[in-house]
């Protein structure tokens, strides 16, 4: 007699990746900005954030456990933080290569690198929603977009970034509003960059997180 053998199959993915692969993100989001979206998941012990040959920004997100991992990849892949664009998050040996959004996605990705009038405000509390931002804000200036970047449960994540009318205007506010106290926070306010970036070989910066009582340090 033989006895049949028996096989019980499970969906369930076996977790021992601890590094994810992300993209589709906007030019105005570092390595800051994705460890706070992470970190409020899991535990992040080093982002490495890049620009590939094609042209893109990338990031690579590793956790200290591998569940972590896994819930970040199933919350985050497809989120908007408010920047624009839907985040796309794989984990990393899932990754082959090219290009990870669609040709129209990607030129509207390289079209903000020129656009100007942008600030990034960092350092902003759960009470600086949009409607507060622009009564700060507008007075300096013809605000065209304010958008307050978001986590995956909707919480603010401490940054917004605006669009001045002008180039000049997001000078202006940069150099006034930057390091003011508003309702008890110190606020950052820089204005960003719109130069063309070189044309060289993919290039990567490492950071990493030493977690002390915690707190994180970063070492570039």
């Amino acid at each position: 007699m033989y006895a049949a053998a028996s096989f019980t199959t499970t969906s369930r993915p076996i977790l021992t990746s601890t590094e994810l692969h992300v993209t589709n993100f906007s030019e105005w989001i570092d390595e800051e900005v994705l460890h706070e979206l992470f970190g409020r998941i899991g535990r992040v012990m080093q982002i490495v954030m890049g620009r590939c040959v094609y042209g893109y920004r990338e990031a690579y997100v590793s956790f200290r456990s591998a569940m972590d991992t896994e819930e970040a990849h199933l919350q985050l892949n497809g989120w908007d933080m408010g920047d624009g664009y839907a985040l796309r998050v794989r984990h990393s040996y899932t990754v082959h290569g090219g290009a990870p959004v669609s040709p129209a996605e990607f030129q509207r990705l390289q079209t903000n690198r020129f656009l100007g009038g942008y600030v990034r405000v960092s350092g902003l509390g759960q009470s600086f929603g949009a409607v507060r931002l622009r009564e700060l804000f507008g007075t300096y200036g013809l605000l065209r977009d304010v958008s307050v970047l978001r986590d995956q449960d909707r919480e603010l994540l401490g940054w917004a970034i605006l669009r001045y009318q002008s180039d000049k205007q997001a000078l202006f506010v940069s150099r006034i509003m930057d390091n003011t106290v508003v309702d008890d926070t110190r606020l950052k306010v820089v204005k960003l960059s719109n130069q063309l970036l070189p044309f060289t070989d993919a290039v990567f910066k490492v950071h990493v997180y030493f977690h002390l009582n915690k707190e994180w340090s970063s070492v570039h």
